[in-house]
């Protein structure tokens, strides 16, 4: 596991041609889908893809740790090869994950895995020395994953730019909490930074967090955490029955999404796995007696579902 004879073009090429050139657009989960993609490409292919798969899930902290190593080992089986579970960087403390994906990332993850195997692809393609400034010199980071063809608006450039660049880049994987976390402290409205692009949004977070720390020398702070969260987010608790929860409250620019959600109205499996889960949720939500709201991409769906029988 963790071979770095692996990552070599050759063997990434032949993982962008069983992945990315023959897509699978038909019925299945994520997991069965890859499994078939990449079942006749060589084991030392699959074991790459089963690390590909790795650095994939390695930011989301809403997926579980064991989850995350079982899907990998999973890919790495395919191989005919012992799959070191012990290994150090499967442990749970390094799978825990750094902050949560959204939504639109466990939908889209064939998207998001693309997107990665593209970005490989291309450094693969360059010398040691133009890959090492890339992952070390932030202009020139940005420069070339604007110009590496992804699907939509994927989560994945976040992540990596957060690994290659953490005391630049905030730990977030959404845009959209960029903005809320601007307009939360007042620099700039939602509005206002609507159309700012990730530079401009990491320069205006890098800004607010310069000027929070003078006020706040010694303290360690995170957007995500008291006391900043509390200046930005729409959560609030609330007392049930079951003891308190914590809810919150969206507005009409949340139901802004991925755009390929809205042009493939929701259609893969997961979508309606996610359709199912949101519409059992709903019926709970209504027999306490709470106000639902439900993404305006998914209202139909979900609607059709709760009114089955």
């Amino acid at each position: 596991m963790f071979a770095e004879s692996l990552w070599t073009q050759a063997l990434v090429e032949e993982v962008r041609s069983a992945f990315v050139e023959h897509p699978d657009f038909g019925e299945g989960k994520f997991m069965a889908k890859l499994k078939g993609q990449m079942k006749n490409a060589s084991s030392h292919a699959k074991q790459l893809m089963a690390e590909m798969l790795w650095a994939l899930l390695l930011f989301p902290s809403n997926v579980k740790a064991a989850t995350k190593r079982r899907q990998v080992g999973e890919i790495w089986g395919l191989s005919g090869q012992q799959f070191a579970e012990n290994h150090p960087l499967l442990r749970d403390d390094v799978l825990v994950g750094i902050g949560a994906g959204g939504l639109g990332f466990n939908i889209f993850k064939p998207n998001e895995l693309e997107f990665l195997v593209e970005l490989t692809c291309d450094l693969k393609r360059r010398s040691k020395s133009e890959r090492r400034n890339i992952l070390s010199n932030y202009d020139t980071f940005m420069a070339w994953i604007e110009a590496v063809l992804q699907k939509g608006k994927r989560q994945f450039r976040h992540m990596l730019r957060y690994f290659a660049f953490p005391d630049r880049v905030e730990r977030m994987s959404s845009n959209n909490d960029r903005r809320k976390v601007l307009e939360g402290f007042s620099p700039a409205s939602r509005q206002e930074s609507g159309n700012w692009t990730d530079r401009q949004l990491d320069e205006a977070l890098m800004a607010l967090r310069a000027e929070l720390q003078k006020v706040n020398p010694t303290a360690v702070l995170d957007f995500y955490e008291p006391p900043l969260r509390e200046r930005w987010s729409r959560e609030h608790r609330i007392e049930t029955v079951a003891g308190p929860v914590t809810v919150t409250i969206p507005t009409e620019e949340d139901e802004v999404g991925d755009s390929e959600a809205i042009e493939k109205g929701m259609k893969s499996p997961e979508a309606r796995e996610s359709h199912q889960v949101q519409a059992k949720l709903a019926e709970i939500g209504a027999i306490i007696g709470f106000k639902i709201w439900i993404p305006r991409t998914d209202r139909a769906r979900v609607q059709e579902l709760m009114a089955k029988p």
